[in-house]
């Protein structure tokens, strides 16, 4: 798994995050065929999102291909999980041999040019998994693609290929840091407790979006006590430079939203500072006072239930990242409900507030839990809505979970980059509610 670009992630908005539908596979003949048992597809979404756009997850692959449009307006072959590699041939049965995974040659997205064949390269848990393409066309928005699945494979090492950098970014290097967009402004928060210096947040700001794109944090025996009131310190964050976009009170008045919280102010509360940093506009949202205050609230509280059992000894450490969806935002959007302002919670056509602030359509959780340096995880996708259960049960609450897999593909982010490959591969891919004391 590997970084996505803030583009990918505008791309990812209007993904349908399945193999494309039967109506958009089109049949043999339409596309040339150049290897026997090859298949086709007309991959959609070369000149935007807008114009309509479907996947290719062919067997036994668990994860899309897709077009990815660069700023310059340049169609690319992207998937978080491939890279690529464009031959000299021109006919996939040309292409009798398979590039180390090493090789030079190799990048994250591949140009779309016609006639041209590219290898994929697959990451799958211990093992790289290999297919070829070929452009057949490019017209407009539709992309002709054969392709054809190997049963060639080549050993993964259990290295960590998407971990971040920690000396370039310090802190990046926590296993709730989700892999940095170089897009977004990565901007870490420590505090002094106990004789510590601890990393008590961190987010990645997306100064377009004037929103961050997550915000994470961890529970332990320390950062999970509960030993400071709420405090409603609201202010902008310093670590930001204001250029990147910055948020001030007046941004979220007479909205009919909730200032509401990422990392909750309940999540830090073992000491002031922490509990401070919790009111930094980085660390806001917009949401629907209903959503905020009731279903969000209870999940929340679960969450911070299973962050304090770290005192208790049932995890070492809870690792956690939280966000809204800013590659998917509510749209033309107008609530049925007043706010405590007075107002009813409207979001624009482009999915933003009246104050220009973005508006997710869904909130995420990604959790990790340690024990004994053992890993298991889970994730929560949570539709931003008035119409949620009041006091959820824990069975309500089940219903919007997920794997960490699932929650990447919708999010196009890349959770707990910096486990092993392979560790991070085995807990992301499914969750067991047993693991969880609901």
């Amino acid at each position: 798994m590997k970084k996505l670009s803030y583009l990918l992630l505008m791309v990812l908005t209007a993904m349908s995050f399945t193999a494309c539908d039967d109506d958009q596979a089109m049949p043999n003949g339409y596309v040339s065929q150049t290897q026997e048992a090859s298949q086709t597809i007309v991959l959609k979404g070369a000149t935007g999102p807008q114009q309509g756009y479907n996947t290719l997850i062919p067997d036994p692959f668990r994860h899309p291909i897709y077009i990815s449009v660069q700023e310059d307006g340049t169609p690319q072959l992207a998937g978080a999980y491939f890279d690529f590699y464009m031959t000299a041939c021109s006919r996939l049965d040309q292409m009798t041999e398979v590039p180390d995974y090493t090789a030079d040659g190799w990048t994250d997205n591949a140009d779309i040019v016609p006639g041209k064949c590219y290898w994929a390269k697959y990451y799958d848990n211990n093992v790289f998994r290999f297919m070829k393409l070929r452009v057949d066309y490019l017209e407009g928005n539709n992309v002709g693609i054969e392709y054809y699945v190997t049963d060639y494979t080549q050993e993964r090492p259990n290295g960590n290929v998407n971990a971040n950098d920690g000396s370039d970014n310090p802190g990046a290097d926590g296993l709730a840091i989700p892999h940095l967009n170089a897009a977004n402004f990565f901007a870490a928060h420590y505090v002094d407790y106990d004789g510590k210096h601890i990393m008590n947040l961190a987010m990645e700001w997306n100064a377009a979006m004037r929103h961050s794109s997550w915000v994470a944090f961890s529970f332990d025996a320390t950062t999970s006590q509960d030993n400071v009131k709420r405090n409603d310190a609201w202010a902008w964050d310093a670590l930001i430079p204001a250029e990147n976009g910055s948020v001030a009170e007046a941004d979220h008045k007479n909205d009919g939203y909730d200032k509401g919280h990422l990392c909750a102010s309940e999540d830090r509360v073992y000491c002031t500072e922490a509990n401070k940093q919790t009111f930094f506009y980085s660390n806001i949202s917009p949401q629907i006072g209903s959503f905020n205050q009731k279903f969000w609230a209870k999940l929340e509280a679960l969450v911070q239930k299973w962050g304090r059992s770290t005192q208790t000894g049932t995890y070492d450490n809870l690792y956690v990242a939280k966000g809204g969806t800013l590659n998917k935002l509510l749209t033309n959007f107008t609530g049925a409900v007043k706010a405590n302002d007075g107002q009813y919670p409207t979001a624009d056509a482009e999915g933003k507030t009246k104050h220009g602030l973005a508006v997710p359509a869904y909130y995420y959780m990604a959790l990790l839990a340690e024990k004994d340096g053992k890993y298991h995880a889970i994730a929560f996708l949570v539709p931003h809505s008035e119409e949620l259960p009041s006091s959820p049960s824990s069975a309500e609450l089940q219903s919007y979970t997920c794997s960490i897999d699932y929650l990447e593909e919708q999010t196009g982010i890349d959770f707990f980059c910096n486990l092993t490959d392979n560790e991070e591969n085995a807990v992301e891919a499914t969750f067991s509610f047993d693991d969880w004391q609901w």
